[in-house]
C-alpha cells in the first residue's frame, strides 16, 4: 500500500513494535533480579516491500519477527554439567568435615591423647605397684577412654544416619522436580505447537534441569518442540509422559539407588556424578572409619586383656566401639588389677605386668583386622611384632590421616570446580543477564521511537485533513 494511508500504517506498525520492545524491556528490567532469568529482546526487520508502478520498490515499515531469550545453549550445558561435579565434592567435603570434628585431632581430649594418658598410667603403676592411687588412676584413664570411644562410635553411627537421610531427600527433590518438568513440558508444548516461543518457561526449564544436575549426573535432550528427555546413564527418567522415580534400595548396601517404572519394574542404578554420589561417596568413608574404629577398639582391649591375664576390658567383637568399657568388678574394686608378673600372688614391689601393659604403646601390631591374632609370649608378657604392624596411635593416625586425605582432595576438586563454575556462571550473566545501563539505553531509544512515529501519524493525520477538508469546491 502506498500513498498518505501506506505511511499513516507505516507510522502504526512503527509505534506498535517500539511499544513491544518497550514492554519487553520492562519486563527484562522487571526480572533483573529474578533467578535463572535470561533477557529478551524483539526481533525487528524490515516489512515486505511495496512494488510501486515506473518507481520500484517502496518501504512498507517495520515488523516483528519474534521475542527471543538471549542465551547459549552450549554455556548452559557447561554450567548444567560442572554444576553436578561441584555439587558432588561439595557435598562429600562437607560431610566429612563433620566426620573430621568427630575425630578432633589433633586435640587434648581426642582419642590419641587418650592412648597415650592410659599407657603413661599403666607405667606408673609398674613403677609405683604399691600405691593404690596408681590403680585408681588406671581405672580412671581407661574408663574415660572408654567413653571416648563409645562417644565417637555413636557419633559416627549418627553421621551415617545423616548422610542417608541427605541421600533419600535428594532423591525426593529429584523426583518432585522431574514432576514439575514434566507438567512444564507440556505447557510448552501447547506453546510452541501454537508457532510461538515460552521464552519464560524456557528459562524455567532450563533452571529445573541444572537444579537436576546438581542432584544427580542426568542427560539431557531436547525434541522439537523443545520439552526435554532426561537420561541416567542408559536410563530413561523422563520422556513424554513416561516417568520413572529414583529411590534408595530397601535392601543391600545403604544408600544404593534404583528406578522405579510406573508399570512396577524396578532396576538397579549407579548415579555417577551430583550431591547424591557425593553422599554416597562420603557414606562408604563413614563406613569404613567406623569399621576401623571397631577393629581398633576390639585389638586394643584385646591385647590390654591378654597381657593383663584377666578381663580388664568388656568388649564384644560386634561393635567393639559402642560396647567397650572397663571391667565391672574392677571399676568396684581397683585391688584386681594385675600389675605384677603372677596372677595368683606377686611379690611385693612387683610392678612387671602393669609396665609390660604400658610397652603396648611401642608394640608393632595389625590393629586393623576382624581377629586380633597377635603371637604372644607368657613368660616375658609381650607381643612379637607383627609385620606391617603399627602402634596403637600409629594405627589412629593412619585412619584419621588417611580421612583427612580424602577430605582434602574434596576440598581441592570443589574449590576448582566453584572457579570453574563462578567463570561460567559470569560468562551467562554477560550473555543472558539484565544490565541496567543497557536497558535504560533501550528505554530511551525506544521512547524516541515511539514519539517519532507518533509524529508520523500526527503530521498524515493533518496532510489527510488538507485532503479532505481543505480541497475542492
Amino acid at each position: 500500500m502506498s500513498g498518505l494511508f501506506g505511511t499513516l500504517n507505516i507510522g502504526v506498525k512503527g509505534m506498535t513494535a517500539a511499544q513491544t520492545a518497550l514492554q519487553t524491556t520492562s519486563h527484562n528490567v522487571s526480572n533483573m533480579n529474578t533467578p535463572g532469568y535470561s533477557r529478551q529482546r524483539v526481533n525487528l526487520q524490515a516489512d515486505n516491500p511495496y512494488n510501486y508502478t515506473g518507481v520500484g520498490q517502496l518501504g512498507t515499515g517495520v515488523k516483528m519477527s519474534g521475542v527471543v531469550r538471549v542465551v547459549d545453549d552450549y554455556v548452559t550445558k557447561q554450567i548444567q554439567d560442572e554444576t553436578s561435579s561441584y555439587s558432588r565434592h561439595a557435598t562429600k567435603s562437607d560431610a566429612l568435615s563433620q566426620l573430621e570434628m568427630i575425630f578432633d585431632e589433633p586435640s587434648e581430649t581426642g582419642l590419641s591423647a587418650g592412648f597415650s594418658r592410659v599407657y603413661a598410667a599403666w607405667n606408673y603403676l609398674g613403677s609405683s605397684p604399691e600405691l593404690a592411687t596408681a590403680k585408681t588412676m588406671v581405672s580412671q584413664e581407661s574408663q574415660t577412654l572408654t567413653d571416648t570411644i563409645k562417644q565417637m562410635a555413636n557419633q559416627i553411627e549418627g553421621l551415617e544416619g545423616d548422610t542417608l537421610y541427605s541421600i533419600e531427600k535428594d532423591v525426593l527433590d529429584f523426583n518432585e522436580k522431574v514432576g514439575q518438568l514434566s507438567t512444564l513440558n507440556k505447557q510448552i508444548f501447547n506453546v510452541v505447537i501454537k508457532g510461538q516461543t515460552p521464552n519464560d518457561l524456557l528459562d524455567q526449564r532450563d533452571r529445573l534441569t541444572t537444579e537436576l544436575a546438581s542432584i544427580a549426573d542426568v542427560t539431557v535432550t531436547y525434541n522439537k518442540f523443545q520439552g526435554v528427555k532426561l537420561e541416567l546413564g542408559d536410563n530413561l527418567v523422563l520422556d513424554g509422559d513416561t516417568i520413572q522415580k529414583l529411590a534408595v534400595q530397601s535392601g543391600g548396601a545403604k544408600g544404593e539407588l534404583e528406578l522405579q517404572g510406573a508399570d512396577g519394574s524396578v532396576k538397579a542404578i549407579a548415579i555417577e556424578n551430583g550431591s547424591i554420589k557425593g553422599s554416597q561417596e562420603a557414606l562408604a568413608v563413614i563406613n569404613d572409619k567406623k569399621v576401623e574404629l571397631n577393629q581398633l577398639a576390639y585389638s586394643f582391649a584385646t591385647a590390654v586383656n591378654t597381657v593383663h591375664g584377666k578381663e580388664f576390658f568388656t568388649v564384644s567383637q560386634t561393635d567393639a566401639a559402642k560396647n567397650i568399657t572397663v571391667n565391672e568388678d574392677i571399676k568396684a574394686d581397683t585391688s584386681l588389677i594385675n600389675a605384677g608378673k603372677y596372677l595368683d600372688k606377686s611379690a611385693a614391689g612387683d610392678g612387671s605386668r602393669a609396665t609390660a601393659i604400658s610397652a603396648l604403646a611401642s608394640t608393632k601390631l595389625n590393629y586393623f583386622q576382624a581377629d586380633f591374632a597377635g603371637e604372644y609370649d607368657p613368660d616375658t608378657m609381650k607381643f612379637k611384632p607383627q609385620t606391617s604392624g603399627t602402634t596403637t596411635n600409629g594405627a589412629y593416625n593412619d585412619m584419621v590421616t588417611s580421612m583427612g586425605i580424602i577430605k582434602q582432595q574434596a576440598d581441592n576438586i570443589a574449590a576448582s570446580q566453584s572457579e570453574v563454575l563462578g567463570f561460567l556462571e559470569d560468562r551467562r550473566s554477560s550473555i543472558s543477564g539484565v544490565n541496567m545501563n543497557e536497558e535504560v539505553v533501550d528505554m530511551m531509544k525506544f521512547q524516541s521511537a515511539f514519539q517519532a512515529n507518533a509524529r508520523i501519524i500526527s503530521i498524515i493525520d493533518e496532510m489527510l485533513d488538507t485532503l479532505i477538508n481543505r480541497t475542492g469546491v
